[in-house]
């Protein structure tokens, strides 16, 4: 469907970015169209309907204002001298190649892009350096107390109200996007080879940790925690709902590959108590302070920058 909608949008695309020039300079250093299009066609795949015309235009001049604060925040880890290594760098590709079923798939993907590995290894060095600076500037020091959790948990109680809820673990055999039917047939046989270890005494979490290729709930032994029915993956989800405690089921196609699904536990519908959430109460007011720390610092660089639009978008 989204491939569907970028296809049907590629003739308004064109009109809204239709040369590879010059569009934009942050310090005197350029901004070209082409990198514009390239967020714009990413945007395009996650929207849920088909843009028109005003909403590529949109998206691209969003596209440029977030391609200027990540040039001014690599100018920045520049002056302050953050360093990212070469062996820095490689390591993070090959955690992106890890997602792909095998080189071939990994250098298919560079070339339909339309990015060269040289290009992709720039885009990481100049990623790696933004997030340094970020990490070490912007959110020094951000700090959420009890006191803080505890008064977002009572102000949003109902946030918290859930209906009759599984607790489920998983493991993940992830196939990418455009995999071809060889590389969905090989991956199923890995999961299942993943089941039959599983039927054969091995142990859920210890395997989760080891061979699931979803990082955060595999760190967790491959716990998804409690979730309710239309949280999920619709095909995860009947997996999981269709299983008593303490059952594994079979291998089970999802978009995001094979998954091997267990239940264990289950409860009825309530307000999730604090010490549940807190996690997740944390995380939000971490990143929310995060983001208005990053935007401050954005917003005094964007005040000390000489920044130039030298082209229309449209």
């Amino acid at each position: 469907m989204l491939a569907a909608a970028l296809v049907a949008a590629a003739p308004a695309l064109a009109q809204v970015l239709r040369d590879n020039d010059i569009v934009a300079r942050v310090n005197a250093v350029p901004i070209y169209r082409k990198t514009v299009r390239e967020v714009v066609q990413g945007g395009v795949f996650m929207q849920d309907t088909e843009p028109d015309a005003a909403g590529l235009a949109k998206l691209a001049n969003q596209a440029l204002e977030s391609l200027i604060d990540l040039e001014l925040l690599y100018q920045e880890s520049q002056a302050r001298g953050v360093a990212v290594t070469d062996a820095d760098v490689e390591a993070e590709i090959q955690r992106t190649r890890a997602n792909f079923p095998s080189d071939a798939a990994f250098k298919a993907a560079l070339t339909k892009n339309g990015t060269t590995l040289d290009e992709l290894r720039a885009d990481t060095r100049k990623t790696l350096a933004v997030s340094r600076l970020i990490e070490g500037d912007a959110w020094r020091e951000v700090r959420v107390s009890a006191d803080e959790i505890g008064a977002f948990y009572e102000q949003n109680r109902e946030e918290f109200r859930h209906g009759a809820q599984i607790r489920a673990s998983h493991i993940l055999v992830r196939v990418p996007a455009g995999s071809s039917a060889a590389e969905r047939a090989a991956a199923r046989k890995r999961a299942e080879a993943l089941l039959a270890e599983l039927r054969a005494g091995a142990d859920f979490a210890a395997l989760a940790r080891e061979k699931s290729a979803d990082p955060v709930s595999a760190a967790r032994g491959g716990d998804r925690g409690f979730f309710a029915k239309g949280e999920m993956d619709p095909a995860f989800e009947a997996a999981a709902f269709a299983l008593s405690p303490g059952q594994i089921g079979g291998v089970v196609e999802t978009r995001y590959g094979f998954e091997i699904v267990t239940v264990t536990g289950q409860r009825d519908a309530g307000i999730s108590p604090l010490a549940e959430v807190e996690p997740v109460i944390r995380e939000v007011l971490l990143k929310s302070a995060r983001q208005e720390r990053q935007a401050a610092l954005v917003a005094e660089l964007r005040q000390k920058a000489k920044i130039e639009r030298v082209a229309p978008l449209h």
